[in-house]
Order: structure tokens, then C-alpha cells, then sequence
């Protein structure tokens, strides 16, 4: 543990709903392999999205006031533990350099096609390392106070895009064969989905509150909701093929709106708020990153790390990536091995054997206590 305040659950859920849904924005998946039935590939990824997210906040509650990389040692032994949280770790390394990458290319394609990649990669760098610096509450407060405009901006381009819409371009549904939509599914699944798994290094410090414990979960299905509908609203304005063939369907889709004949291209103001939102999903995944080195190398603090990890970070962005073509193989051929391991078999396994070792979690007075004064309870597992 090494931040001494709290965040409530309704501004966990404001970061992970930002999070799950700026990420998506810049993807293609489900338009690739689902089609105008990718929307149903969303609705379906909901349910294992909610399996993982229960899987860890039932290991949190388990564990109170310890992050995963500590918990893994009081469950599985010192060694045994280390090896899996130097595996979160690599995961978290990996994801932190493709989340660069992709964010720089994402705007050298969309914006600003005669700058280099390097200078992005270096940018978020840059801005993820003051931010874990800073500390967790100054992410949460970086996230309430961009989440209005975020909010505001989604609405105002989507009901403008109504007017561009065809319901002729996404019918009939449930044309593609059901092996395509799941894959699809489980692609989204993989990411953004499952990267909600990157939270492990706010959760500690979660402010025990029964009555709004459904917030995070709520997070979830809305996200899936946003997903379901960007993907039948850009099939609806840019048709079937052009979705398909575009890098950024939901973004080739805004260019079209427009407010009468004087004002356009209001895909400038979207893109304004949404770098800077999807920006965080970098930081999230840095700070989880920077906590778990800095647990493995028995650090006191983060702060020493922040510099070496910047450098590790932009020099393999540039070093092992070469296009998105590297992306989207990473995606669908090692993501899609890899990420749910760490996102339903790992933390599975982990909550079987301390349930085993541990037996039911206690609870008591203190818990109570620990919930009117708005402080996570240090609750015990017991035999």
C-alpha cells in the first residue's frame, strides 16, 4: 500500500465507465468480425465482464487494504505468489507499451499524419508518469472533473448523428454466422472489456459502502450498452463496407455530422475532450504497472520508478511496433491467449485456494465503523 487516501464508488464508477468507453472508440473488432451484428457481440461480452469484476472485488473484500501483488503471497506462499504478480506485471508492461503505441497512432492517423509517432509516444509517456507521481486522488479528480465534458460531448454528437442515420444500412440482423459474433465478442472481451483488471491498483483503497456497491457493476453493463450502440450508430451512418475497411468507424462516423451548412466538422471539438480522456487509460495502466514494480523490488515508493519506467516504456513502443498492423495482430493473436489468464483463470484460482486456506471473511463491528467513518474495513479471513 502505498497511497493513504480513499475514493468512493461512484467515482470508481465515473473512471472505469470513461475508461471502458474512450477505449472503444478507437477500435474496429466488432465492426471486422460482427458486422452490423456486432452490436450483439457487446451485449453478450457484459456477463463475463461482470464475472471478472466480481472475481476481484470478492479477493479485495477478501483481502482487505492489500493490493493483488501483496495478497498473491498471503494466499499461495512468498514465492509462488511473487511469480504470479511478476506475471501481472508483465501484462501490465505490455499493455502499457501497445496503449502508447496505439494512442499515437491513433492521432498521427486522425489528425496530424505529418508528425512522427515518437512524439506522441513521448508525450503520453510524459503525462502518465506526472500523474502517477501525483498519486491516485489526483487521477480520480482529473477523471470528475473531465467526465461532464466527456458526458456532454457524447450526447451532443449522438443526436446528431441521428440525423445522418439509416436503418436500412444495418439490416438484417443476425446475418453473420453465430461463431463470427462470438468471436467478435470475445475479442471485445479482451479488450476494452477485460482490462478492467488494470483497477486492481485502486481497489485497496475502495471505500467499503454497501448501499452503492452496484456502481462498478453498473459501469460495466453501461459500457456495454455505449458499445452495442457505437457500433449499430456507425454502421447506420457510414454503411457496412465503409465501417469494415475504416481504422476508426466511430470517429469516420462523427465527421458527418454537421449543424446546418455554416458549422462542420465537429469531430475537432470531440476529439479535443477524447484524447484527453483516453489518455487515462494509460495512466491507470502505468500507475497498476508502477505499484507492482515497486512491490517486487521492495520499494518504498513509487516515485523512484516513475523516470525508468518512462524510458522503458517509450523505448520498447518504438523498438517492437512497427504499424498498427502489429496492433491489431497483438490483439487478436496474443491478447486473445493471454489476457484471460489474467482476467478469469488467475484470479479464479486465487479466490478457490484462499477461500480454502482462509474459510469465510469475518465480519464484524469494526467493519461497521470502518463504513460510518467512509474508510474501507480492515475486516479478516478466518478459518
Amino acid at each position: 500500500m502505498y497511497e493513504k487516501g480513499r475514493i468512493s464508488s461512484g467515482q470508481l464508477f465515473i473512471i472505469m465507465l470513461i475508461y471502458l468507453t474512450a477505449t472503444s472508440s478507437n477500435t474496429n473488432f466488432d465492426f471486422v468480425y460482427g458486422g452490423q451484428d456486432g452490436g450483439i457481440s457487446n451485449l453478450v461480452v457484459i456477463l463475463p465482464g461482470l464475472l471478472t469484476l466480481y472475481l476481484f472485488l470478492k479477493l479485495q473484500e477478501r483481502h482487505p487494504r492489500k493490493i493483488l501483488f501483496e495478497y498473491t503471497e498471503d494466499i499461495l506462499g512468498k514465492w509462488p505468489g511473487k511469480f504470479v504478480s511478476l506475471l501481472y506485471v508483465w501484462f501490465a508492461l505490455e499493455v502499457a507499451v501497445m496503449s502508447s503505441r496505439q494512442f499515437s497512432e491513433f492521432i498521427v492517423t486522425v489528425l496530424t499524419p505529418e508528425l512522427s509517432e515518437q512524439v506522441y509516444i513521448i508525450g503520453i509517456v510524459i503525462v502518465g508518469a506526472y500523474a502517477v507521481y501525483r498519486g491516485m486522488e489526483a487521477i480520480v479528480r482529473f477523471a470528475q472533473i473531465a467526465f461532464p465534458f466527456y458526458l456532454f460531448l457524447l450526447i451532443f454528437v449522438n443526436i446528431l448523428l441521428i440525423g445522418q442515420f439509416k436503418l436500412d444500412n444495418v439490416l438484417p440482423f443476425l446475418d453473420r454466422p453465430m461463431g463470427e459474433i462470438l468471436f467478435a465478442s470475445y475479442l471485445q472481451y479482451v479488450f476494452p472489456i477485460g482490462e478492467l483488471i488494470f483497477f486492481i491498483g485502486f481497489f485497496p483503497y475502495l471505500k467499503k459502502d454497501k448501499r452503492k456497491a452496484w456502481l462498478p457493476y453498473l459501469a460495466i453493463v453501461l459500457s456495454g450498452l455505449y458499445l452495442a450502440y457505437r457500433v449499430i450508430v456507425s454502421i447506420g451512418v457510414l454503411g457496412q463496407g465503409t465501417s469494415q475497411i475504416s481504422s476508426y468507424p466511430y470517429i469516420a462516423a462523427i465527421r458527418f455530422v454537421k449543424i446546418g451548412e455554416f458549422v462542420e466538422r465537429i469531430d475537432i471539438l470531440f476529439l479535443g475532450i477524447y484524447i484527453m480522456i483516453i489518455l487515462l487509460e494509460f495512466i491507470v495502466v502505468f500507475y497498476t504497472l508502477a505499484h507492482g514494480v515497486a512491490h517486487l523490488t521492495g520499494m518504498k515508493s513509487v516515485s523512484p520508478l516513475v523516470i525508468p519506467l518512462c524510458f522503458l516504456i517509450a523505448g520498447l513502443g518504438q523498438g517492437i511496433i512497427k504499424d498498427s498492423l502489429d496492433l491489431n495482430i497483438y490483439i487478436t493473436q496474443i491478447r486473445s491467449v493471454t489476457s484471460p489468464i489474467f482476467a478469469l483463470l488467475l484470479p479464479l484460482l486465487l479466490l478457490i485456494v484462499s477461500r480454502i486456506r482462509f474459510g469465510k471473511v469475518q465480519d464484524n463491528s469494526s467493519d461497521n465503523a470502518a463504513n460510518n467513518t467512509g474508510e474501507l474495513a480492515e475486516g479478516k479471513a478466518t478459518n
